[in-house]
């Protein structure tokens, strides 16, 4: 007997009726699962189904059997008993799947004593032994205390993995768990899957849109288009590169002279207190920065997560205030304006974040997204804007028959093309990309790219662009600057790769 059988699963949204398309799959103990196809085919709403995390008004038909029993059938109550103690379930986007206001510690121990019998220094321990297993090390006790929001974005999907993991669940259900690590972290994550599967007997469903990752990791490989399996194949244990597949490079637009950002002992520190006033030693995310970003040019941004990248982001777009040091736009030092002075520069900076879902309005229509900012500055008519609007989607390669759709009708993959819409609806000077294309395909993922360079060639855009996958950077900026604890730790430089056409 299969531990997971999944037989003629269909669910339909109300305005989407057949996004999983009478899928069946099985999961042997000990076996891992890859699943994989391009942004809005299935993947996740399958991945939700298989837990009974779907919305209510969802139609679902169809046979899930858990270790022979149906999970379709199951109360809630004994659906509770199930996750995270029997299922595992790692979501693609780790700013929603944590509870803001609890240390991401006391988070993971929570899952333990949830669904063990053990004291609150035995979770606590357990806990802390997750965190090491999926490679914090000497961070441990730092991380174990923080909160998710003092946390990268790669950090927090590690905790997830964690959380997902410490109970030693049979099955684990992970969601592009790697997509925005740095290749050490994955290179850990990627390992601890094939450790619990070799000391444990825990399978795996791995829904990833990385050509190497399953070809290093997946027994066996399903691929899904438009809601139904297209094909089912076995990968080749082979040495494969876990960089993503190379695209094929865009011209590069040659760089003016004079800068549009120029970023001078830029320094930005976080204070964590705690109850009854207490604090901790502050943690230093960002340590004497100097910068310059030349108009037209596309600036990468490597490092390893927590290394200060999205700070720097966020203090860019003012979104974070920086404790010391300049940010000047356009010859204007932003760090130092009130808030209606910077009004003027709002617009002409834009940022695209790493966790999607949390930054749309959960009730807000496509349409609502995409305009929200037209509509605040009272930009065009009504008429105007939906046009506007359906033609953004159409660019990132989302239907404008999608306007009414809500962000949970959406993949991950789709919601990212959505913010990255509504980024250029208010045709920003400046776009910073954080992650913006780690959900996404590698199609998708060229098409966008090629999208970005027309509208720069078109518009003169500069392009700040976060990213841990060393291929997308070489072949889509100009320059590339590592960052390391805060600090810059390898000078912006222009970067052709091997073989490539500058």
């Amino acid at each position: 007997m299969s531990l997971l059988q999944v037989t003629n699963l269909t669910i339909g949204f109300p305005t989407r009726p057949r996004v999983v398309d009478g899928v069946s799959l099985s999961i042997e103990t000990g076996e891992v699962i890859g699943v994989s196809g391009p942004s809005g085919c299935g993947k996740t709403t399958l991945a939700l189904s298989l837990m009974g995390l779907l919305p209510a008004d969802t139609d679902v038909s169809g046979s899930i059997r858990f270790s022979g029993r149906e999970l379709r059938e199951m109360h809630e109550s004994d659906l509770e008993a199930v996750r995270g103690a029997q299922i595992g379930l790692v979501f693609q986007e780790s700013a929603l799947a944590l509870n803001p206001v609890l240390t991401v510690g006391s988070q993971i121990a929570d899952v333990v004593r949830a669904h063990e019998r053990c004291s609150r220094a035995q979770a606590t321990e357990r806990a802390r032994a997750a965190l090491t297993e999926v490679g914090f090390g000497y961070e441990r006790s730092r991380v174990f205390g923080a909160y998710p929001h003092e946390l990268s974005g790669g950090q927090r999907q590690r905790i997830l993995i964690a959380q997902a993991t410490v109970c030693r669940p049979a099955l684990v259900i992970a969601d592009e768990p790697v997509a925005s690590l740095d290749d050490a972290s994955r290179a850990d994550v990627l390992a601890l899957i094939r450790g619990l599967t070799e000391r444990f007997g825990t399978s795996f469903l791995l829904i990833t849109h990385s050509a190497a990752v399953l070809a290093s990791s997946a027994d066996r490989v399903i691929e899904m288009s438009a809601g139904k399996v297209v094909e089912r194949t076995r990968p080749a244990r082979a040495s494969v590169s876990l960089a993503a597949s190379r695209m094929s490079k865009p011209a590069q637009i040659p760089a003016a002279s004079e800068p549009i950002v120029e970023i001078i002992g830029l320094e930005k520190s976080y204070q964590r207190r705690r109850l009854f006033g207490t604090t901790e030693p502050a943690i230093k995310a960002l340590n004497g920065i100097d910068l310059t970003i030349v108009r037209g040019s596309t600036v990468g941004l490597a490092g390893r997560s927590g290394c200060g990248k999205s700070t720097l982001a966020r203090c860019i777009a003012a979104l974070e205030q920086a404790d010391a040091g300049e940010i000047r736009i356009n010859g204007t030092d932003i760090a130092r304006l009130g808030d209606r002075a910077l009004l003027p520069y709002r617009n002409q900076v834009q940022i695209i974040f790493q966790d999607s879902s949390a930054a749309l309005n959960p009730r807000f229509t496509a349409l609502d997204i995409v305009s929200e900012a037209m509509v605040i500055q009272d930009i065009g008519t009504a008429v105007e804007r939906r046009d506007r609007s359906a033609e953004l989607m159409t660019q990132v390669g989302l239907s404008p028959d999608r306007l009414q759709s809500r962000p949970r009708e959406f993949s991950g993959g789709e919601r990212q093309r959505l913010a990255i819409a509504r980024a250029l609806a208010v045709s920003p000077r400046l776009l910073i990309l954080d992650e913006a294309f780690s959900g996404l395909d590698l199609v998708t993922r060229e098409r966008i790219v090629r999208l970005l360079i027309e509208l720069q060639a078109t518009h003169g855009l500069t392009y700040v662009c976060i990213s841990h996958d060393i291929d997308l950077l070489a072949r889509f900026t100009t320059n590339i600057v590592v960052m390391h604890e805060g600090q810059i730790s390898a000078p912006s430089r222009s970067f052709v790769p091997e073989g490539a056409v500058a």
